[in-house]
């Protein structure tokens, strides 16, 4: 059990106050007698402030996990610390803390939701009756009203008074039916969102489906039009996120035609702009960078002053990645900036938007060829996700995964990938834990796990060792990562490293980054497995050229190309070649040991002036 200095010491950040000391004594004497057991049934009466830090308290005790959990499983309880902005984040480590201890608080929550939601639909079909058993009433009043024909003013006082009850009754129950179901939208957008961002997101699709289908019952003005556009954007950027590209469009297409039936005044700036952030997002998850572009562009076109800073922080962010993959970097340098700065000035640096920031940031840094500062990036971002969601949560294999690359980018000239692989196979336990075994967020970090065992495989062959099993191990998971691919975005192709150039060259053009990727991983394929000497030495050669032309003659990655090529003309015995390419590559390194050189030295030159900001 844990002692009082223990629990009073977990709650960060404050000093120890008389508040504290009570409420630490109370949660130090909790377990599981018949007595204690009835003084927590009382917990839900206290203020929603008071209620979170006690509960914060009680999830660094495992002997009271159980507890916790059936505190935080109920519905009112959660909907009462839910409504209270300040216990936000305290809520998301209360629930990553559960979670990590095997108790599913957020499925828990999330069949919780969906059973009041069946109840409450129950109770409409009640009510629709009893509406319509009225309606019949009135109808038998009016008619036996007119048959009568009374001239007596009493009798007509009479019919009317009937009348005017009826109808009293008919409008008190629409209005008592009404609220209820904007209740549960407004509690089911709350949750929805609040698992989303935790990183629960087939429990937010579930919900957020629940209450699209919910808007669907209700007879829709332009006030509930605004708040069923509000709950399909959400719901795309969980379906979005997970890669549910099929559930996606379809929100995506019932999201225009929405757009269409309420007319764009009405709609609120800061809705429309984090609608067309969502749509951004999901063609840039589907690789459809043009219309990514398109969409983030309108959406920053609808930010104003008075925006609040968490959509104006989303759209930037999602406007900056779409500027990379274009390759407009001046732009988006100046967008992930601004967007990094407000979330650290709004959040603090100890918040998930801020990590959410930094990973972008990471982002734009390793597409700028500054992988040392992308390193560094992408472990802060990391060190944040797992404080706030626990280390076996979505979120936080994403960020495993990208550190994990850019590790890779890094260390290349090393051949060092230690770090690398260890990033990477935490990624993949994490995802097999968390979505099915066919689903692309797993196959796009296998990809990478493909790409470090393919490397090591080949940096030991050259050492004279003999590891075909690493190789075997690496050509498996790409075989599944592409054929992955290919099923989830509809299409076919007898060589996959083929179509993949085909598809990018279509989409982002000849001389596009990612073109020249996949190019290079043909190459390469040539070179070392399938011995085709002269299709790698041309590949090759357009690798070089693609990224000559996008980063110049000091990029990383044109080691990749250089090394490869001294390998074609020293098997092929042209050594006039060899020698030509050796001395390129030899100049390359001195010119990118001088970058390396320069980017460390302003790295601890900035960090150096901010630590001296932050002293003044």
């Amino acid at each position: 059990m844990a002692t009082m200095a223990q629990l009073t010491s977990a709650k960060s950040g404050s000093r120890e106050t008389l508040y504290g000391r009570c409420l630490c004594c109370f949660v130090t004497n909790l377990n599981y007698n018949q007595c204690n057991l009835s003084r927590v049934q009382y917990l839900r009466y206290l203020p929603p402030g008071v209620l979170i830090d006690i509960y914060v308290m009680m999830s660094h005790r495992d002997d009271l996990k159980d507890m916790l959990f059936e505190q935080l499983a109920d519905l009112e309880i959660f909907e009462r610390l839910l409504r209270f902005d300040p216990s936000r984040q305290k809520l998301f480590c209360c629930l990553a803390t559960l979670m990590g201890k095997g108790k599913p608080l957020a499925t828990q929550l999330q069949q919780s939701f969906t059973l009041r939601f069946k109840q409450k639909e129950r109770h409409t079909l009640k009510t629709a009756s009893r509406l319509a058993t009225l309606a019949k009433a009135k109808l038998a009043l009016v008619t036996a009203c007119s048959s009568f024909n009374s001239n007596k003013w009493g009798d007509r006082k009479h019919n009317q008074c009937d009348d005017d009850l009826l109808l009293q009754a008919d409008s008190a129950a629409f209005d008592d039916e009404k609220q209820n179901g904007v209740d549960i939208i407004d509690f089911g957008l709350r949750l929805g969102s609040f698992l989303s961002e935790a990183g629960w997101l087939s429990q937010s699709i579930e919900i957020l489906s629940c209450v699209s289908l919910k808007l669907k019952t209700i007879e829709l003005d332009s006030k509930l039009k605004i708040i069923q556009l509000d709950c399909l954007q959400r719901l795309l950027h969980s379906e979005a996120a997970l890669s549910n590209f099929k559930s996606a469009e379809r929100t995506f297409n019932k999201l225009t035609n929405l757009l269409t039936e309420i007319a764009a005044e009405s709609i609120p700036k800061p809705l429309l702009a984090n609608t067309y952030t969502q749509f951004s997002e999901m063609y840039f998850a589907r690789n459809e960078y043009d219309y990514s572009h398109m969409w983030s562009a309108m959406a920053i076109q609808n930010l104003e002053e008075t925006t609040p800073e968490r959509i104006t922080i989303d759209v930037l962010r999602q406007a900056a990645k779409a500027c990379v993959v274009k390759r407009d970097f001046q732009r988006a340098n100046m967008l992930i900036c601004q967007a990094k700065q407000r979330a650290k000035n709004v959040f603090g640096s100890k918040h998930q938007k801020y990590a959410d920031t930094l990973l972008d940031y990471g982002f734009f840094l390793l597409n700028v060829d500054c992988a040392y500062q992308s390193v560094n990036v992408y472990i802060e971002a990391l060190d944040i996700k797992r404080y706030i969601f626990g280390n076996r949560n979505f979120h936080v294999a994403l960020a495993h995964e990208d550190l994990s690359y850019a590790y890779y980018v890094h260390e290349y000239s090393t051949g060092n990938f230690t770090c690398a692989r260890d990033h990477v196979e935490k990624a993949v336990d994490i995802m097999q834990d968390l979505v099915p075994s066919d689903h692309l967020r797993l196959a796009s970090a296998k990809r990478v796990k493909a790409l470090l065992l393919e490397e090591i495989a080949l940096n030991k062959m050259a050492e004279g060792a003999d590891d075909e099993g690493l190789l075997k191990q690496s050509e498996d998971l790409h075989k599944f990562a592409l054929q992955l691919s290919l099923e989830v975005f509809g299409e076919e192709a007898e060589r996959m490293h083929q179509k993949a150039i085909e598809i990018k060259t279509d989409l982002l053009g000849p001389y596009d980054y990612e073109v020249g990727l996949s190019i290079g991983h043909l190459a390469s394929l040539y070179n070392y497995q399938m011995k085709k000497y002269r299709e790698a030495e041309e590949l090759y050669l357009r690798s070089i050229q693609i990224s000559l032309r996008v980063f110049g003659s000091s990029y990383s990655g044109l080691e990749y190309d250089y090394l490869g090529l001294c390998h074609v003309y020293e098997t092929l015995r042209e050594y006039e070649k060899y020698l030509m390419y050796a001395h390129i590559l030899e100049n390359w390194q001195i010119l990118r040991s001088q970058n390396l050189t320069m980017n460390v030295r302003n790295h601890l030159l900035i960090k150096f002036c901010n630590q001296i900001k932050g002293s003044e």
